[in-house]
């Protein structure tokens, strides 16, 4: 009789074991990383980089933070582009979690760039107005490519410098064979992508003539 009822015992202990088991919920919750500075950061080209600190937690293994794994692109804060950094970690069931930050490398300047309505008091070819871009640089902070300045052709370029609300102009600059820009200075104005001001600047053209010229500019 004890034999029976330790065997009728032990099938009921395992019964219950088994029905323990098999209510138990299996982990399928991913762990949840956190990135400081959020998803979408920037930084202005030529600046100091390194990628932002990441923690992770997960409802079951809790910190896996020391798990988390950086891939995808190397920011170069040398080189003005869209650079995505994808963090990755999992936790001991298999559940993966990833999260990619978006870090913009742009030029502070370039909110200057696009065409301009532009007009001259010594323009090589008298058109009013006539049409001037402006390119910010893909690897120097706050440095801006003026192309066709005073409407001597599209082929001619004048480097600039932002500083503030102004440009500064490195000297002397040839302005291909038509003769050298000597000095300048700016000043303009921005609202969003509104932008306006004056160039007020010096050139020596191919007879040695010298001439002050004031350009104003709108886009």
């Amino acid at each position: 009789m004890k034999k029976h009822l330790f065997t009728i015992a032990s099938v009921a202990m395992i019964a219950g074991v088994l029905s323990f088991s098999s209510c138990k919920k299996d982990d399928t919750t991913a762990p949840v990383i956190t990135v400081a500075g959020g998803n979408a950061q920037s930084l202005s080209l030529n600046a100091t980089w390194s990628n932002p600190t990441a923690t992770a937690t997960d409802d079951v293994d809790g910190d896996l933070s020391t798990s988390i794994t950086v891939a995808g692109d190397v920011v170069n804060p040398n080189l003005a582009g869209v650079y995505n950094v994808t963090y990755t970690v999992a936790d001991a069931a298999g559940n993966t979690a990833t999260e990619t930050v978006a870090v913009t490398v742009a030029n502070d300047a370039s909110f200057l760039a696009g065409t301009y309505a532009a007009d001259d008091t010594c323009q090589q070819s008298w058109v009013s107005p006539y049409s001037m871009s402006w390119t910010a640089s893909t690897t120097v902070n706050n440095a801006i490519v003026i192309n066709n300045l005073s409407n001597f052709g599209t082929s001619y370029n004048i480097n600039a410098n932002r500083v503030g609300n102004t440009l500064t102009f490195p000297t002397p600059q040839t302005i291909g064979g038509l003769g050298s820009f000597n000095s300048g200075n700016s000043t303009f104005t921005s609202s969003g992508t509104t932008v306006s001001g004056t160039i007020t600047w010096q050139w020596t053209d191919a007879s040695s003539a010298t001439e002050v010229c004031t350009t104003t500019m709108s886009k």
